[in-house]
């Protein structure tokens, strides 16, 4: 399937894209975000970073090899007595807390949703840095304002050393292959386990777009977790075809043979496999709810609001997912839920899925069909939607 070339990616397809350099090769896109002047800053992180709410870090190089790690909250006393350089401030989630973020995660609809994490700002003054580093997901540095100089280096896994005793992940070797200075609006787009290093040349913020890439050991606990619920314990062992052996003590390879088909049925369910992952990808990122209103809409009192042109939105936290055939789905999971879909509405339900910021018109088309009209009043009294005041703009979807 051909697509179109897209600005975020430097005039390539996603296609292209996907094909040459998704976890395989950095890349980097010069002015690929080019109206993030105003978008936030330094004062607003700060004030973020005292909300209990809102994880968020600090981290202070005292040399290259004498780090310093500060959980938040914090308070105005911690930034007053801040060093003047290398220090960084780290927000995790702001597309959780700023609407306009969470609106920058359209740009990269190429990808499937359910692999997304979050977007992280990072506030630096001059020379602050996390240190040499590598990360275990693919992640795309967006430069909100200032400048920054990255470097990226040697490919790294579990071998790779880190400075000891030190409570940030800091490489004891790195080596440089490759540098840029990323000025408001460029990007840099990094495969999973390539060493880079990115140092502030000013007060500077970057947005970082990570995307998430569970470990072995937390897919199969999970899984695990979901499964055990729906065994049955008359589902036991059997081995009616057990053959005398010279020694008790012997485990035999057909005994091995038998347990490894009764494991590998447990996991290759596809259904069960894609129940779960609809729950697992679906979950908030804190295992939060979002608010209800304080009043549950009528049915009535939706339409007049979306025939009012308001504008309808995706509380920031929340994951719409769904699995079956990709132009019908089959079930629908909001939060770590499933929700059954009712018939008539399908395409409601991709659009949901597809968009964050919706459009009142289309969806005043959908709620039509009454299944439709209920299925939204029930996603707005929940929460997971939400109805702004201010009037919808054509030019924002």
């Amino acid at each position: 399937m051909a697509t179109k070339p897209l600005a975020v990616l430097g005039g390539r397809s996603a296609e292209q894209f996907l094909t040459e350099f998704w976890q395989q090769q950095p890349l980097l896109v010069r002015d690929a975000f080019p109206d993030l002047g105003s978008l936030l800053n330094p004062d607003e992180l700060a004030g973020l970073a005292l909300d209990d709410t809102v994880e968020s870090r600090i981290i202070i190089e005292r040399s290259p090899i004498d780090w310093e790690l500060r959980h938040g909250p914090f308070n105005e006393t911690t930034f007053k007595n801040l060093p003047r350089t290398h220090w960084t401030l780290l927000i995790q989630a702001l597309d959780h807390q700023v609407p306009a973020v969470a609106d920058l995660l359209g740009a990269f609809d190429f990808i499937p949703s359910w692999r997304l994490d979050d977007i992280m700002a990072s506030f630096a003054p001059v020379g602050g840095s996390v240190g040499p580093h590598f990360d275990d997901y693919d992640v795309f540095l967006v430069q909100a304002s200032g400048q920054r100089r990255w470097q990226i280096g040697q490919h790294c896994d579990d071998s790779s050393e880190l400075l000891p005793e030190l409570p940030v992940r800091v490489l004891q070797r790195f080596e440089p292959t490759q540098e840029w200075l990323l000025n408001p609006g460029d990007m840099l787009y990094l495969p999973p386990g390539l060493a880079h290093y990115g140092v502030a040349e000013n007060d500077c913020i970057t947005l970082s777009v990570g995307f998430r890439a569970p470990s072995e050991p937390e897919i199969l606990d999970d899984f695990a977790h979901f499964l055990l619920p729906r065994l049955k314990d008359s589902a036991r062992y059997q081995d009616q075809e057990l053959a005398l052996q010279s020694n008790p003590g012997w485990i035999s390879p057909a005994a091995v043979t038998r347990m490894s088909s009764i494991l590998l049925q447990l996991v290759s369910d596809q259904d069960q496999v894609s129940q779960w992952m609809g729950e697992y990808f679906s979950r908030t990122k804190y295992d939060q709810n979002p608010e209800p209103p304080e009043d549950d809409y009528l049915d009535t009192e939706v339409l007049d609001l979306l025939h009012a042109n308001l504008s309808v939105r995706r509380e920031e936290s929340s994951r719409l997912l769904y699995t079956g055939d990709a132009h019908r789905p089959q079930r629908l999971f909001v939060n770590g839920e499933t929700l059954p879909i009712p018939p008539m509405t399908h395409s409601m339900v991709l659009y949901l899925c597809k968009n964050r910021h919706y459009n009142p018109v289309n969806l005043a088309m959908f709620c039509e069909t009454q299944e439709n009209l209920r299925l939204l009043t029930q996603l707005l009294n929940s929460g997971v939607l939400y109805i702004e005041e201010d009037l919808y703009q054509e030019d924002e979807d």
